[in-house]
């Protein structure tokens, strides 16, 4: 094993010469915390891993049958029946050939390696240790991925005071949807198949040509359209966004509006990308008049644009360290000055004095600041990484200092605003503004890119892993490990998802259906 190898797999903590196991980490800046509160507020009920609509109604079937059926309080009994079911899912997954179902890998393999009887215990591994089973997460499906989103729609709930024993709720609203509304809708689609698979949970297994009697039914890909179940699904995610709180908003069903007329501008697109939304209200610029739901996505590719920037010019550092300090110290303000003349050099070479034109004077660069940070994120000239990312960051505070202030406003009203703000860096650019180019440029790797990832690092440091990127001691600093970044996913793509299941968008391209179409026009009334 080379020195290089055996630093990366296993670096000493300082002082002690305990072993620290370095990670990739996310976020290695800590800039993403307002944008993920942003997404959050705009699209409860749903998460970046809830991939298929219909385990919202299944769910609430199976605690609607477990209470009056199984009719067992005990929080090991039914999660041992809750595995049971989603292992059962799976499988029939597994009998269609068909992918995008949780636990579809491990049930491949058992559905082909055995003869016509399907024991569940092979799958859920029920009575020992869940590693290895389907679902890793001895809580099942429901426990790592849905549970919070679910509750959050108002149709699960926790049994009185015990926490993880969970009940469908029932209740009669106008505009609201209850749980024990899905658990009925989903046995008028089922009813023909459900006694097999009630019969199979209980007992613990399954023939293969009972999964061919549930492969239609139980298809979690498919809800029967025009059935009680697409309607309800349809009336949870475009209605109030928290059925439980006493404020209502409709934060998400304007988003599926925004979603769904986008959509419509992207059709011949193999691939739709989810932050066409925000990137489209971006690009036309801030307007007042925006609505609410509008202005807060505005606000999220606004602090996307920020972190990507700054986590760009943070890899192009490390990069920068890792050439130039050859596997050993180095002195960082020296560092700090190659790269400060290096970049400086660039901007010249466009025409501009750096000793006396002020960094915040005009734009730099005539590309949208969207545009600027791609050019950055695949430039791999680490010097002309730098240079771009500055342009997109002088660009987004130009274009801002009109926004800001209804930006702050927004940010206090719903309690977003965090100390990693663009917010924050705006204030403190403002008060910067008689830097010129080389001033800035030193100010900014400086306190925004080297102190910065040096403090996150260190606040996310314990006792066996470290997220660090380099190591300062004594005004010397030593390259560790490379990192991979992006944008954070602001959940549309499960939006997405959902909108194909719901029959809305075309299952094989990015079009709208003739329902789809009428739902959008009914958003619009």
């Amino acid at each position: 094993m080379s020195i290089r190898q055996f630093e990366t797999n296993q670096v000493k903590a300082p002082f002690l010469g305990k072993p620290h196991y370095p990670i990739s980490g996310l976020d290695q800046l800590g800039l993403n915390l307002t944008s993920e509160r942003i997404f959050d507020l705009l699209l409860p009920g749903l998460n970046n891993v809830t991939q298929r609509i219909r385990y919202y109604s299944f769910y609430c079937w199976f605690f609607d049958w477990y209470s009056t059926t199984i009719r067992n309080t005990s929080r090991s009994k039914q999660n041992n029946y809750l595995r049971r079911a989603e292992f059962l899912l799976a499988l029939i997954a597994a009998f269609r050939k068909q992918g995008g179902v949780p636990g579809i890998t491990k049930a491949l393999t058992i559905f082909e390696s055995s003869d016509e009887t399907i024991d569940l215990k092979a799958g859920t591994q029920e009575g020992s240790n869940s590693e290895g089973s389907y679902w890793k997460n001895p809580r099942g499906v429901l426990g790592q991925y849905y549970i919070s989103s679910i509750k959050q729609m108002g149709i699960l709930g926790d049994q009185g005071d015990k926490e993880g024993l969970y009940i469908r709720t029932d209740f009669d609203h106008q505009t609201k949807v209850s749980g024990k509304q899905l658990a009925d809708a989903f046995i008028q689609n089922t009813s023909a198949s459900l006694q097999i698979f009630t019969e199979a949970i209980e007992n613990n297994y399954i023939t293969k040509r009972e999964l061919a009697h549930l492969s239609k039914d139980f298809n979690m890909l498919v809800i029967p359209g025009a059935s009680m179940e697409e309607q309800l699904l349809w009336k949870l995610f475009s209605g109030v966004d928290r059925p439980k709180e006493n404020q209502e908003t409709y934060f998400r069903k304007e988003t599926i509006k925004l979603l769904l007329s986008n959509i419509t501008q992207y059709q011949n697109e193999e691939k739709y990308n989810q932050l066409n939304v925000p990137f489209s209200i971006y690009s036309s610029g801030w307007d007042s008049d925006y609505s609410t739901t509008e202005k807060l996505w505005y606000f999220f590719i606004l602090e996307q644009f920020w972190s990507v920037s700054c986590t760009g010019c943070l890899d192009a550092f490390i990069n920068i360290l890792d050439e130039e300090s050859s596997n050993n110290w180095i002195d960082e303000i020296e560092l700090i000055n190659h790269i400060v003349s290096k970049v400086i050099n660039l901007f010249e070479a466009k025409g501009a004095n750096a000793h006396e034109r002020l960094f915040f004077k005009s734009p730099f660069m005539q590309e949208s600041v969207e545009e600027l940070v791609y050019l950055s994120k695949k430039e791999t000239n680490p010097y002309i990484k730098i240079s771009l990312t500055l342009y997109a960051i002088q660009k987004l505070f130009l274009e801002n200092e009109d926004s800001v202030s209804e930006l702050t406003n927004l940010s206090s009203t719903f309690k977003i605003h965090t100390a990693s703000s663009f917010l924050v860096a705006y204030n403190d650019f403002d008060s910067k503004r008689d830097f010129n180019i080389i001033e800035f440029v030193k100010y900014f790797i400086t306190l925004y890119i080297i102190n910065r990832h040096h403090f996150v690092a260190l606040r996310k440091l314990n006792a066996t892993q470290n997220s660090a990127k380099f190591y300062r001691e004594d005004g010397m600093i030593r390259f560790v490990d490379h990192f991979f970044y992006d944008y954070s996913s602001p959940r549309i793509h499960t939006l997405f998802d959902f909108m194909r299941d719901l029959n809305i968008i075309d299952s094989e391209t990015t079009t709208l259906t003739t329902k789809g179409l009428e739902r959008l026009n009914n958003l619009e009334l």
